[in-house]
């Protein structure tokens, strides 16, 4: 056997895989902590963690595009994963990850929610019925910090509607006493 102390430990099993494994392997996405995403893991911390008052702080991360925004949301979901609740009939959801509609559309965000929960909705319903669904289902599974990926789609739209988005999101916001993020390119 080859001195394999050049490599993390984690590798060395794969060192013996078959050539196509090793592929695999190098191909699936791989965490890499660099210093502006631990700070960033931190600031999403402090928004978890943060008591409730009237107006929660939010969070805007911006940057090019494929710079680890989506992958830095990604991991901290799975670092925060939904939890059974064993006093109630529901999971308790402290972070939800959705992607924002690809227009400043209020139907749509309400339905990428409601997916996002794996709940059964009617998708012609009307706002007014996603909009209190998801209302009470947030409140339901606890929600604490709602992080919304592609934010900047809402730019698609007419000025009128993207304002209305925005009091969508300050709504919901207020409603739940809900920390947000927002990631956009």
């Amino acid at each position: 056997m080859s001195d394999l102390s050049h490599l993390h430990e984690a590798l060395h099993s794969v060192v013996d895989l078959a050539a196509d494994e090793r592929i695999q392997r190098v191909r699936q996405p791989h965490w890499i902590g660099y210093t502006r995403s631990k700070r960033i893991l931190e600031k999403l911390e402090d928004l978890l963690s943060y008591p409730r008052v009237d107006r929660m702080p939010n969070l805007l991360i911006v940057g090019d595009t494929n710079n680890g925004k989506t992958m830095i949301a990604s991991r901290f979901q799975r670092l925060h994963p939904a939890a059974d609740n064993a006093s109630g009939e529901h999971a308790v959801i402290p972070v939800l990850l959705i992607q924002a509609p690809p227009a400043p559309d209020e139907s749509r965000f309400y339905g990428a929610i409601l997916e996002a929960l794996g709940a059964p909705y009617k998708p012609r319903g009307s706002v007014e019925e996603k909009q209190m669904q998801v209302l009470r289902l947030l409140r339901t599974v606890q929600l604490r910090l709602l992080i919304i990926d592609e934010i900047h789609h809402i730019l698609g739209g007419h000025i009128a509607k993207q304002r209305h988005f925005l009091y969508v999101l300050k709504h919901l916001a207020n409603e739940l006493v809900l920390s947000g993020t927002s990631l956009t390119l």
